[in-house]
């Protein structure tokens, strides 16, 4: 008898390396980053994970989204360009519908101050840092 395919939640992803999850708390819904994003080519895996918790974002009508990094232990500049992608979904919406990326970082990383201020200057409407 043929296996069936395992169900696949698009709100979660996970590699060997990196997870990542769309949860609701009591402050709202937050993505949480684990482990560490270093592949050649994670985009693969982040970008239809990000195009997913977008379009619940943009069904449920959110106007912000907590971006939690405080598990994440690097992320390489390919795993960047998929916040990039993000950003760049948020800025194709009409005005009312766009919400915004409040990245949680973690400061004894330091590589996460240095990236995410870049990204912010990419994504100047569209992202906080704490």
């Amino acid at each position: 008898m043929p296996e069936l395919p395992v169900p696949t939640n698009p709100l979660q992803v996970a590699d060997d390396k990196y997870s990542a999850v769309l949860a609701n708390d009591v402050e709202g819904p937050r993505v949480v980053f684990r482990g560490t994003i270093s592949t050649v080519n994670p985009a693969v895996i982040l970008n239809p994970f990000v195009d997913a918790v977008h379009g619940e974002l943009a069904k449920l009508g959110r106007r912000r989204i907590r971006v939690d990094l405080r598990e994440l232990e690097f992320c390489n500049s390919s795993g960047f360009k998929a916040f990039i992608h993000w950003i760049e979904r948020i800025a194709s919406l009409p005005e009312a519908q766009r919400y915004t990326l409040h990245f949680l970082s973690n400061p004894v990383r330091k590589w996460q101050r240095t990236s995410l201020l870049a990204l912010s200057c990419y994504g100047v409407n569209s992202v906080s840092i704490e």
